[in-house]
């Protein structure tokens, strides 16, 4: 786990930048560490962060293929009204 803990910090967190100094390295892993818990998202967690899992969220494994839904009869109705369209907009 701290491998890949430690491999998200060096790729995605500080995207291969190196820590000017030790005050500096330990604000960084602070803000890591909140930015980890609360805004990332990782995948199997099906779009829930590990702080909401903590505080007792369960993962929607089906929670994208809803939101992709909803967002295509979304566009459907969109496509219809838009610009009063003289045909049936699919």
């Amino acid at each position: 786990m701290s491998e890949s803990t430690h491999s998200i910090y060096k790729t995605e967190y500080m995207q291969r930048k190196l820590s000017v100094n030790v005050e500096q390295h330990i604000k960084d892993l602070d803000n890591f560490m909140i930015y980890y818990n609360h805004k990332r998202y990782p995948g199997d967690l099906c779009g829930t962060t590990p702080y909401e899992v903590l505080n007792g969220s369960k993962p929607y494994k089906n929670k994208f293929h809803d939101v992709i839904k909803e967002a295509q009869q979304n566009r459907l109705t969109e496509n219809r009204t838009f610009n009063d369209c003289p045909i049936m907009c699919f």
